[in-house]
């Protein structure tokens, strides 16, 4: 397993990160696609194949279609260096919701945020490090804003199905 952040030092993950990580998110070991570099705090979905799950994970695409959902934020990064970089079904940490009233800080990827964009459903952003907060979509609820590039959301949208 690669790096996850040591007990008692801040995490300074600018993308997205789980509120009351301890209590209503878990930390689960899950497969990943081989050879795709991925920051920690990425938003992480099922990979669609031919529109059929392959059993590993990989970057959540721009809203939960086609049965690739949500399914958590990564907790360490994956990097072209690493030894297993190009094994599909590694092993790295993912932060999974418990529940769905789980939130987490996000970071805006794109658009204008406001007030105004509270309990909206958005997008994610290219390489789901951040939402689009002027992007309709099926990625995540905002459910508070904290500054304009900082604020908290929900992942608790419908999801769908593969053929």
């Amino acid at each position: 397993m690669g790096a996850v952040t040591p007990v008692n030092t801040p995490n300074h993950t600018q993308y997205f990160y789980p509120i009351d990580a301890d209590f209503k998110w878990k930390l689960t070991a899950l497969p990943f696609k081989a050879s795709t570099a991925i920051s920690d705090g990425a938003a992480i979905g099922i990979e669609i194949s031919g529109n059929t799950t392959t059993g590993n994970v990989t970057i959540m695409g721009a809203e939960n279609a086609s049965g690739a959902d949500f399914v958590g934020i990564l907790a360490e990064p994956i990097a072209t260096t690493d030894s297993d970089y190009a094994t599909a079904g590694k092993l790295k940490l993912v932060r999974v919701p418990n529940t769905p009233d789980a939130e987490a800080y996000f970071t805006v990827g794109a658009g204008t945020f406001t007030a105004a964009d509270v309990f909206k459903t958005v997008e994610f952003t290219s390489g789901a490090l951040g939402l689009s907060v002027d992007t309709a979509g099926k990625g995540a609820r905002i459910t508070g804003i904290i500054t304009s590039s900082r604020g908290r959301c929900k992942f608790d949208l419908p999801t769908t199905e593969t053929a």
